[in-house]
């Protein structure tokens, strides 16, 4: 799963997939209805990727997870972040 993830982000990024479980694991056991614990995981993984996040994208990303309307699809989730 993660190396089609790393795919899809490029290859010049830098990610420990360990990180990357770590991050899942910790999202696993946050209330995803809390927008500021929302918050800090996007900004989390935005950190974890070094990829700036615009307030716009972060504002968007964060409307979607608290209404439950993440897309399932990868590539409806870069078309959005586009």
């Amino acid at each position: 799963m993660f190396n089609n993830l790393f795919d899809k982000f490029g290859q010049n990024i830098n990610i420990n997939p360990e990180d990357v479980n770590t991050m899942a694991a910790a999202a696993s056991q946050m209330d995803l209805a809390d927008a500021e614990q929302v918050r800090l995981l996007v900004r989390g993984v935005a950190g974890m990727v070094g990829r700036p996040l615009a307030p716009e994208v972060e504002e968007q990303l964060i409307g979607l997870i608290l209404s439950g309307n993440v897309p399932k699809d990868m590539g409806a989730l870069m078309k959005m972040m586009k």
